[in-house]
Parts: C-alpha cells; structure tokens; sequence
C-alpha cells in the first residue's frame, strides 16, 4: 500500500527536480541593459528619466546620476525608448547577447511642455475653458440657413442637449421659456441668466407684467410675451449656454439655472457687406376642433318640452334634455344636434393671418475702425378674426368697428442695432453696442381660461340657434383685449486694455 502511494510522489519530486535544474542555465543565459540617461546640451545626469523595453513589461527608473540597469532579458534584439517630461523621447536599438550585459546610453533634448490657456472669466470673451461648466455653442448663421428663425428662441430649439425651450402659446407675439436641465424649485424662477455682449439682461416672466391665460405668473404653460424675443434674431452671431449648477462658480448664486450668453454681429476690417431680406407668408390654423352634442325633448306649440313627469328645473330651458335629465324621467331625448361654433363657416373666428418681415444689415470697416449696422421691421397678424356677420352687426349699431377688435391679435415690431470697434492704441480696444426696439402688441385671452375661443366653443349648453352657439360670442371675447407697448434700449460698453504680452485686462 504503501509502495503504491509513494511512486506518484516520488515521480512528481523528479518533475520538480528536472525543472529546476534546466531553470539554472536559462537565468544563467538571461542578459541585461545598463546606461545612462543625460541632458544633451549640458550633459548633466537625468533623475527619473524611464526607460522602457519594447515589447515587454520591463521599465526601470534612472537613479540620481542618471544610471538605470534592466535585468532578466532574453537574448535577442530590441528598442529601447527613454522618455522624461520636458523632454524629446528617445528610441535606439540594441542587441543582447546570453549572459550580457548590453551598454545604452541616451543623451535627450530639452523639449518644454506647451499646456492649453485657461482663463476663468464670466462675462469676456477671450476663454478656452469655462472650468466646471458643460458649455454648448450654437452658431446662428448656420441655424438659419437651416429653418425659418423668427425669434431668439428659435435659434435655441432641439440644438443643445439639455435644453428644453417651451412655447407658452401658439398665438401671434407670445413667446417661449427656457429650461436647462430641467426645473430646480416649484415656487421659485427657472428661468436662466440672459446676457447680452456682456451686458445682463432682465428676461423674467413677470417682467412682461402681463397675463393672457394660462397656469399663473412664471408658469412656462402660462401664455405671453418674452423679454428675449424683443432681440431680432437676424442681429445674432453665436449663443452660448453654460449648464446646470456650475455656472454659479463663474456667475453667482442667480445663475443656479444656468446661463444663455448672447454675441451679437461685429463688422471687421475689409469692404462692407450689405445683405437684405425680405419675408412674406400666411400664419393659418390647422387644428380640428371637437364637436358640441345638444339634446332636444318634444315641445308643444309654443316651443315648450312635453314633460312626461316632474316640470324641468329653470335652468335646464325649455327645449333641452340632457342624458341625466332622461335617465331621471324629467324629459324625453327626440334629437340630438352635433356641431361645432369654431368651425361653423359663418360663425368662425380664425382666418388666415398675414407676416411680413424686411431687413438690411451692413458689416465692414479698416484697421482702426469697425461696423455693424442693422435695422428691421416686422408685423404679424394672427390667426383670429371677428366673424364678418358680427362685424356687420356691430358696424349697424355703432357705426365703426374698431380694428384692434377685427384682428385682435397682433405684433408690430421695429428694431435697430449699431455696433461699433475702434482699436484706440496698439494694446488696446472699444467696443461699443447699442440696440434699440420698438414694439406694439395684442393678445386675446388664451389656454387654460373659460374667456377663451375655445372655452367659450367647447363648454358652450347654447344650442346653434342661441348666440350661434357660443357660450360668450367671439365679439364679446375680442372686445376685452391685452396690450403692451414696448420701449427698449439696450447698451454695453467694453474696453480692453493689454498693457503685456501676458496681460490683459477689460472693463465692461
């Protein structure tokens, strides 16, 4: 038993024994690699140089004279690469033979490190880096050859990953919210900084002191106008938008939101540029609207409901039945009207609206002095009309209609814009922009309200033969209109100043 036990042993420590005896002889042919590393230009020794073995795991580290030795290598031929910052890398070859030791020395030229500029500023625009801040930058040239712009937002829709741009109505003059990354509070302002050529800008929604329906003040749902679209978009050269919390770092606590940095055109040294524009199209309403469903009992002749019980409370009328009414034996169901006021073609307060848009721009200057001149005008009729059957009645009653109520829904806008750059020494530079808008607009009551033209059409009891059907008529619903007239400079003023090679400061 024990003999049959012990001959695997036995045969195992032989295999053991075998290896170890053919290991000798191979470490004893293993060769090495020594040398030193220098500085070509002084010859001074290197610390810390590496030097690496091509092909192999084998990297040493040169001590403080520079000297390094790489063991345990096979024979053969290789490349050896020494390598230290600050310094070109090195390549050279080498054959080792058993048993040897092969000389390599590497003399390294002196090669400085170039690292990218940082500048860490808020407003200027002269930065490689905004540090801790995703920045997405979206050239508005390129947008407009690709879609119709007709506003700021426009330029910002779908073109930056993470920001949401919601319209807060379809109707004519209202304009859209900005969210980065999503809402941060429920009672608070989402919207985010606004700057213009370094100038901040007011862009709030209750800025516009103005609501036309909707979910409340600084809800994005709630229809009106927005400060930023007072901004021709045709003035735009690049938006810029830092993302999420970290713009604060650069911008302050109010910039928890994000910031959107606006650049307008500049002219530059060559002969001026002139471009024109001109922009006509029809503004429609392509919606279908749901359909009204009225009941009608028997009536007798003089137009009553033949009650099969309990007489009908006042407020159901004489000639309606609704479902619950039957099914509470109060009435009888002989017809049932389906129809629509919004799209009755007599009664329909949504026409074709008309835009107009023209422009001019020139751009150019010399050495010393630059420009950029622009100036445009735009009005835009939107899509609801008082019906020519009401328009008639009131004109027979009164004389006059007046036209805010024909076309209660409008926007007249004219803007102009003047940029100017003089290089005032050889190290420094004024940049001046001024930017004026002139704007008139009306709005009808819209969204989430019952004075609205769909509120007043779908909620309706009325039966076509009563008020056309509507619950408020579109004459009564035109004549209360919101206006706002707008005003609206803006200006900055930048100077930049290089006093070294090294510095350069800026007043804004």
């Amino acid at each position: 038993m024990n003999l049959r036990f012990c001959r695997p042993s036995l045969q195992i420590l032989a295999v053991i024994v075998t290896v170890f005896a053919s290991s000798g002889p191979l470490r004893a042919q293993a060769g090495r690699i020594s040398g030193r590393v220098t500085d070509q230009s002084t010859g001074a020794a290197l610390e810390g140089a590496r030097v690496l073995v091509t092909g192999t795991s084998l990297i040493e580290t040169t001590d403080q004279e520079g000297r390094y030795t790489v063991r345990s290598i096979v024979p053969g031929s290789y490349q050896v690469r020494a390598l230290r910052i600050g310094y070109q890398p090195r390549v050279d070859s080498v054959t080792v033979g058993p048993s040897e030791t092969a000389a390599l020395d590497f003399a390294m030229t002196p090669a400085p490190v170039q690292l990218d500029e940082i500048v860490t500023t808020a407003t200027g625009e002269q930065r490689k880096l905004e540090v801790g801040n995703a920045v997405s930058t979206i050239d508005a040239a390129s947008v407009a050859s690709e879609q119709p712009i007709t506003a700021v937002t426009d330029l910002m829709s779908g073109r930056a990953a993470g920001v949401q741009v919601l319209k807060s109505g379809g109707t004519t003059g209202t304009g859209a919210r900005i969210r980065i990354r999503g809402s941060n509070s429920i009672s608070l302002s989402n919207e985010p900084l606004y700057y213009i050529d370094g100038i901040r800008l007011e862009s709030s929604a209750s800025s516009s002191t103005l609501d036309i329906g909707g979910f409340g003040a600084g809800d994005p749902r709630t229809s009106g106008p927005s400060r930023l679209n007072d901004l021709n978009p045709d003035d735009i050269e690049s938006i810029e938008i830092v993302k999420g919390p970290a713009a604060a770092t650069l911008y302050g606590i109010q910039a928890s939101n994000g910031v959107v940095r606006i650049t307008t055109k500049k002219g530059h040294a060559g002969r001026a540029k002139w471009n024109f524009f001109v922009e006509e199209g029809g503004v429609r309403d392509n919606n279908t609207y749901p359909l009204n469903y009225f009941g009608r009992c028997p009536t007798d002749a003089n137009g009553v409901c033949i009650q099969p019980g309990p007489a009908l409370p006042d407020s159901i009328g004489d000639f309606t039945c609704i479902l619950q009414s039957e099914i509470d034996g109060l009435c009888t169901q002989s017809s049932v009207l389906r129809y629509s006021p919004i799209e009755n073609s007599s009664t329909r307060p949504l026409k074709t609206g008309l835009r107009q848009q023209y422009g001019a721009s020139v751009a150019g200057g010399n050495e010393l002095v630059t420009y950029f001149l622009s100036g445009s005008y735009e009005n835009e009729d939107g899509v609801f009309r008082l019906p020519r059957i009401e328009e008639d009645s009131i004109r027979n009653a009164l004389g006059s209609v007046p036209a805010t109520q024909i076309r209660p829904n409008a926007l007249e806008r004219t803007s102009i814009r003047a940029n100017l750059g003089a290089n005032v020494s050889r190290n420094s530079d004024l940049q001046a922009n001024v930017g004026y808008t002139s704007s008139d607009s009306r709005f009808v009551e819209n969204d989430n309200s019952a004075l609205t033209i769909t509120g007043s059409a779908e909620t309706s009891t009325n039966p076509p033969d009563v008020a056309s059907g509507w619950y408020y008529t579109p004459a009564q619903l035109f004549a209360e209109l919101a206006q706002q007239s707008i005003e609206r400079f803006t200006g900055g003023l930048t100077y930049n100043w290089r006093p070294q090679s090294w510095l350069t400061t800026r007043a804004t």
